[in-house]
């Protein structure tokens, strides 16, 4: 007995080493990928002339970039990259051979990307922007040598303070584009780079620094996101409320910043007062004998700016609130109104109290305009259509 468990745990040990040998083990091969070549180069700072370190480089096809070929920059030799050294040099090396366009970009310089939207939106010939980027020929088992340079974008800062003069730490800062982006050409949509940083965070001074934008006109915005400001439910989160420029509410009221590459606009000065935000109050009615209006949704948007929209909610009473409203004239609406209180339902849809043959009446949504002065807004009467 003890010589045939023996023979059975050696027989059953050749089966695992059989089981291990490579013969029988089916394994992916990979293709050998054809000849390569490398390129090295220089990337040099456009305002230091001084070669700069530890950034981004990017090689693109011309081919892949010329016929738009996304699969060409997915796996098929399209983009290549590498990273300078401390002396500003790099090497990218198994880059397939042919011809590639060749960009760098750190923070506070301008992506490629971003150059070629502003000389489009500009005016500029398409084909003489895309003639400014460096083309280097990689051939196969030989390295080529190119020259980079990267240009120092323009830079907004400045302070956001609330009304009492307290620093508005931890708003996110954005410097928004004004200008009517172009569409681009096939051949410059396809030149890919990294970068664009045109958002931050101010600091606990209520400081804020934007670098690395192109040439154009922007306006700076920040946003304050809270809880409950005109949440539909108690706590539910808000659309974030946008100030712009000085601390205007509206996005008309902004003045744009013309901003040059290497530009540095450091006088940017936010004053964000909340007190001046109103709000507003009313009561929903049905016009049909006997009903009466128990919920809905009710908001206010700006027609000229689709970003600005508050909003609130008709309770059981009819009654609505919509806090933090700027001065200026909406557009009211209401929707989703009905003769049954929000929460009333149980998670059958039935009733509480009721049987489930209560019936429901549904109203028709409303739209009517409102203007709110530089005091609290009261006495808003909406009278609701039954729906059919």
């Amino acid at each position: 007995m003890l010589r045939r468990t023996i023979v059975a745990l050696l027989v059953a040990g050749c089966t695992v080493m059989v089981a291990q040998q490579p013969q029988q083990v089916q394994v992916p091969q990979l293709q050998r990928a054809g000849p390569t070549g490398a390129v090295s180069g220089t990337v040099i700072a456009a305002d230091t002339q001084q070669p700069a370190r530890f950034v981004q480089v990017t090689l693109i096809n011309t081919a892949a970039s010329n016929t738009n070929d996304q699969g060409a920059f997915r796996g098929f030799g399209g983009i290549s990259s590498a990273r300078t050294e401390v002396d500003g040099t790099f090497l990218a090396s198994g880059v397939a051979p042919g011809d590639y366009y060749v960009t760098a970009w750190a923070p506070g310089y301008v992506p490629e990307r971003s150059i070629l939207q502003a000389g489009v939106n500009a005016g500029s010939d398409p084909a003489a922007l895309l003639a400014q980027i460096p083309v280097v020929h990689v051939a196969a088992d030989a390295t080529s040598s190119v020259t980079v340079t990267m240009q120092r974008g323009g830079t907004i800062s400045g302070r956001i303070l609330w009304e009492d003069g307290s620093p508005a730490a931890g708003l996110t800062v954005q410097a928004m584009g004004t200008d009517t982006n172009v569409a681009l050409p096939a051949a410059l949509a396809a030149i890919q780079s990294p970068g664009a940083q045109t958002s931050t965070t101010t600091d606990d001074r209520g400081g804020f620094r934007v670098s690395g934008l192109p040439s154009g006109n922007y306006v700076v915005v920040t946003m304050i996101q809270g809880r409950g400001f005109g949440g539909i439910q108690r706590g539910a989160p808000m659309p974030p409320i946008r100030v712009y420029g000085s601390g205007f509410f509206h996005k008309a009221d902004a003045k744009p910043i013309n901003v040059r590459v290497g530009d540095e606009r450091s006088d940017v000065r936010m004053v964000i007062d909340l007190h001046s935000l109103r709000t507003v109050t009313g009561h929903a009615s049905a016009s049909s004998p006997g009903l009466s209006v128990a919920s809905g949704r009710v908001s206010l948007s700006d027609p000229t700016d689709p970003t600005l929209q508050l909003q609130g909610a008709i309770d059981a009473n009819g009654q609505f609130m919509v806090k933090y409203v700027p001065p200026g004239t909406y557009t009211l609406q209401v929707a989703g109104a009905s003769t049954t209180a929000t929460g009333q339902f149980g998670n059958r849809g039935q009733q509480r109290g009721t049987s489930s043959t209560a019936s429901v009446t549904s109203f028709q949504p409303l739209s009517q305009p409102v203007t709110v002065g530089d005091t609290d807004l009261s006495g808003v009467a909406l009278t609701l259509t039954a729906s059919q």
